[in-house]
């Protein structure tokens, strides 16, 4: 009888673990370029983030899963376990290009056993914005500039948003991080004993490259 039980239970081991469903295998793989020349960008960091369920409890911040290097082509690949998951987050980041986050629905990211995403980079370059009031008339002298074009957001990055300067001596120096390769449009309004005159200008600005701009007026 003795011997009869310890077989059972042997045999109940072994069924249970043969019977156990190996968790199912994706492949993730991509290609980064550069915004607008397609050129492809080696050396960018892919990273997979996911919120799982672990052990019955929901974790709401993002944990990181998987993360590679782009090859010379520009491309990347790796492999994940499917998993309790409730959403994924990729996130592209290389140095003087703007970094990428996007969430991707478990349904579409685990329906296949291979699951491809390409991603665009915004290469970065730097205006640096000089205005100063060099015929001043008046206390009440006034410019309102601002760029009308700017496509990007993160930090210490430039905006659509108007300034105003009053004042005889006004003097402003900006620097601020943008989208390269692209003619970014910039208008002002100078105000001055009771008139006002509107100017336009483009600046193209270049990958990596800080671009000075002076309004004297």
């Amino acid at each position: 009888m003795h011997k009869l039980l310890i077989f059972i239970i042997i045999t109940t081991v072994i069924f249970s673990w043969s019977c156990k469903k190996e968790p199912k295998v994706i492949t993730v793989t991509g290609h980064i370029s550069k915004i607008n020349s397609n050129d492809n960008i080696s050396g960018a960091h892919v990273y997979l983030d996911s919120k799982q369920i672990i052990d019955g409890v929901y974790n709401s911040n993002f944990n990181n899963i998987a993360n590679v290097e782009t090859n010379s082509d520009g491309n990347y690949s790796f492999e994940i376990e499917q998993s309790n998951t409730e959403i994924y987050r990729f996130r592209v980041i290389k140095n003087s290009y703007f970094e990428i986050e996007e969430t991707v629905a478990v349904e579409e990211l685990e329906e296949n056993e291979t699951y491809n995403k390409d991603f665009n980079l915004t290469g970065e370059s730097w205006i640096n914005l000089k205005v100063n009031n060099t015929m001043p008339q008046s206390t009440n002298d006034e410019i309102d500039y601002r760029y009308i074009n700017i496509n990007v957001e993160g930090l210490d990055c430039c905006n659509n948003e108007t300034t105003i300067g009053i004042g005889a001596e006004y003097s402003e120096d900006k620097l601020c991080r943008t989208q390269s390769d692209d003619w970014i449009k910039l208008e002002w309004v100078v105000k001055k004993n009771g008139g006002q005159i509107y100017h336009k200008d483009s600046i193209f600005t270049t990958f990596g490259q800080t671009i000075i701009y002076n309004i004297n007026y």
